[in-house]
């Protein structure tokens, strides 16, 4: 364990931060239903940069930095669905047990055992903070919640929030909107920005789709954005979960695929 004593305070406060920063990092993702695509890769980063100056393996260094600015970087995320009851019982298992290997590494003094042992703790805080923080869902509609027949909603004051509660995604024949608000929304009716529709959203299968839980997604079809002129855009409107509100989600852009080399087909711009 004498081993231990080649850390500095400076490097391992530095290693301390990076964990506490990225754990943030998945705090504030789980809020959105999202987890990192290559999370583990950061507690095997970290691990192979604390385990570099005590074994006296520089290849350790530019591993373990590959393997962080992988994890801090890259930009896949992917949605994850809500936990289940039997998910957060073994998190639990899982945390328990690493911090009982850091128990018995420090007793057998084995600094590859507190190595793993580490790893594995950051790994399960990440876990467990991202099913305990996934956004709840509700059955029910509280009973003070006045819903507003969809179509009357069109013609009422629309608020525009500050910061977007849907994440827009462009294809082919469809149009893809993802709830990032954390809560629930009540989708009323949507309408290209080049006409005056009155639409209503849809699930992957086509089906009527009027309630949008936190990290699920919406579908704008059949209608291909890729086929307007030069300017589009889309309009829908929603209501939040316990809020009579009506509030409205704009998204314009310019078309690069504009067929004949349109002077006004620049860059694809989404708001």
């Amino acid at each position: 364990m004498t081993t231990l004593t080649q850390l500095t305070p400076l490097y391992a406060a530095v290693l301390l931060g990076v964990a506490i920063t990225w754990l943030w990092q998945v705090a504030k993702s789980a809020r959105r239903s999202l987890w990192p695509r290559l999370g583990i890769l950061m507690p095997l980063g970290l691990t192979s940069l604390l385990a570099a100056p005590v074994l006296d393996v520089p290849a350790l260094f530019g591993m373990g930095a590959g393997l962080v600015l992988i994890a801090a970087y890259w930009p896949v995320s992917r949605l994850r669905g809500p936990p289940r009851r039997a998910e957060g019982g073994l998190i639990w298992l899982l945390l328990i047990g690493a911090l009982l290997s850091v128990s018995w590494g420090v007793q057998i003094q084995s600094v590859n055992l507190l190595f793993g042992a580490a790893a594995l703790t950051l790994y399960s805080l990440a876990l467990l903070l991202s099913a305990t923080l996934y956004p709840k869902r509700f059955n029910v509609v509280a009973p003070n919640f006045k819903v507003s027949p969809t179509f009357l909603r069109r013609w009422q004051g629309a608020v525009t929030p500050a910061v977007a509660d849907l994440e827009l995604t462009l294809d082919v024949n469809a149009a893809r909107l993802v709830n990032t608000s954390g809560h629930t929304l009540y989708l009323a009716g949507w309408s290209p920005a080049s006409g005056n529709a009155w639409l209503r959203t849809r699930s992957a299968d086509g089906e009527l789709l009027s309630t949008l839980s936190a990290g699920e997604t919406a579908y704008l079809m059949p209608w291909s954005p890729m086929r307007g002129g030069p300017h589009e855009g889309v309009r829908l409107w929603y209501a939040r979960e316990g809020e009579d509100a009506t509030y409205l989600f704009r998204a314009d852009w310019a078309n690069a695929w504009v067929t004949q080399g349109a002077a006004e087909a620049g860059e694809r711009v989404l708001n």
